[in-house]
């Protein structure tokens, strides 16, 4: 019968030198690993610089485009794939190239995938004409060893496509005049001296009912002014050959629809200003514009030639309660676009817009009411949506002008609530 050893002694060695082994490999694994630790920490700092420089690249283009009115201008030459370089290897401002530089590049979204990204059909203007007010921009960003490419769209909201300088788009059409009132569609300066873009109507109405039939609404403007001599109109001959004045600068338009009104309105509604009230009492304001020079972010300041603004103020659409009143009164002064839906907005006082002029809705009504100098250089739009009797009308009292101005209402297409980057995403160099 065999006997089982109890003799163990000499195994404590070799394990010993076994755990010995595995603990210095470890140990010179670590040893070879630290090198690549600060590596590898210094190009993930590299990587979030470079997309930081890729994001401040894609607002660099929003600043720039954001100021011009023609897009097309960048586009010239643009490769169909990659478009055109609007900045190459630039570093932040202040900031040495050694700490990183960004390159943008801007596209017309014209290409077949391009709907995946902008959520709408490819530009049919080619690589070099914008026709949909929609651009791709890519932002690459470049530190050490980090490099980053971002994307993404740059749209502008663009104005309804006025037609003269008081339009009534809507269903009714209204005025009542006294005073002498000025409504002149030849373009004027926002300065008030005569500009160079070609005349639009002084009065454009809804293509509904032909000129001639009794209720038309061109008939029922062309006869309130005919009952108010001291009103003047002026602007493009519906008639090439007859005057520039009265009832032949009175015309109807098919282009500026009522659903087109509101869609930019709709639009527009993320305002720099925004007012919302139901209150039969209405809204009040005085003196506005008075304190642009010390806070163009108050909500008492409505915009200025270098930075235009977007108002936007809400009433309540429903008929049967009480209309809101938005009343402007003392020393009110504003560039950009003033937009009131569901209410009336009145005017006295002293008043000067450089602008566009947009009110709409079921309760829409705009009355200028003397006691002081008004003036509107832009255009007015009033939109009837045809669910209140009152609505659609224009009380023009006192000695008023609105004035045709391109100029400013080019002005107005630079407000930076009308643009916005969307569908930020970050793709492979």
């Amino acid at each position: 019968m065999s006997r089982r050893p109890t003799d163990r002694r000499g195994v404590a060695l070799p394990l010993t030198l076994m755990v010995l082994m595995l603990l210095s490999a470890l140990a010179l694994l670590l040893l070879s690993m630290s090198p690549l630790e600060p590596l590898i920490s210094k190009n993930l700092a590299a990587a979030e610089q470079a997309r930081s420089l890729a994001e401040a690249g894609i607002e660099w283009a929003f600043n720039t485009l954001g100021t011009s009115l023609d897009w097309n201008a960048f586009l010239k030459g643009a490769d169909p794939g990659r478009g055109v370089v609007l900045i190459a290897d630039s570093p932040l401002p202040g900031g040495p190239a050694s700490e990183g530089t960004y390159t943008v590049r801007v596209r017309n979204d014209s290409l077949a995938g391009d709907q995946q990204i902008t959520g709408v059909p490819p530009d049919a203007g080619g690589p070099s004409d914008d026709t949909n007010s929609l651009l791709i921009i890519t932002g690459v960003g470049n530190a050490g060893h980090g490099s980053r490419t971002l994307e993404a769209v740059l749209r502008r909201i663009e104005l309804p496509p006025v037609a003269a300088a008081l339009a009534f788009p809507g269903r009714r059409a209204a005025v009542n005049v006294s005073g002498s009132f000025e409504i002149d569609g030849n373009d004027s300066s926002p300065d008030g001296t005569p500009g160079s873009c070609a005349p639009v109507f002084g009065i454009s109405v809804s293509s509904g009912l032909p000129a001639s039939a009794p209720g038309s609404n061109e008939a029922i403007i062309e006869s309130a002014l005919a009952s108010s001599p001291p009103a003047s109109v002026k602007g493009k001959r519906q008639d090439p050959g007859g005057p520039d004045s009265g009832a032949n600068t009175i015309a109807a338009d098919g282009a500026l629809t009522p659903s087109r009104v509101q869609a930019f309105v709709g639009a527009a509604r993320k305002a720099d200003v925004v007012f919302e009230s139901s209150e039969p009492a209405g809204l009040f304001f005085g003196d506005i514009g008075a304190g642009c020079a010390s806070s163009w972010s108050s909500s008492a300041c409505w915009g200025t030639r270098e930075r235009p603004k977007v108002i936007y103020v809400k009433g309540n659409p429903d008929p049967t309660s009480a209309v809101l009143r938005v009343q402007l009164s003392g020393n009110t002064e504003g560039y950009g676009i003033l937009i009131v839906e569901d209410g009336e907005l009145t005017i006295s006082g002293n008043f000067l817009w450089r602008g566009l002029i947009v009110v709409t809705g079921s309760r829409a009504a705009l009355g200028f009411l003397g006691g002081g100098s008004q003036s509107v250089y832009g255009s007015v739009v009033v939109n009837d949506a045809g669910l209140d009797p009152g609505a659609g009308k224009g009380f023009l009292t006192g000695n008023g002008r609105l004035r045709y101005s391109c100029q400013a209402l080019d002005r107005s297409r630079t407000a930076r609530r009308l643009l916005t980057l969307r569908s930020w995403r970050e793709v492979a160099d």
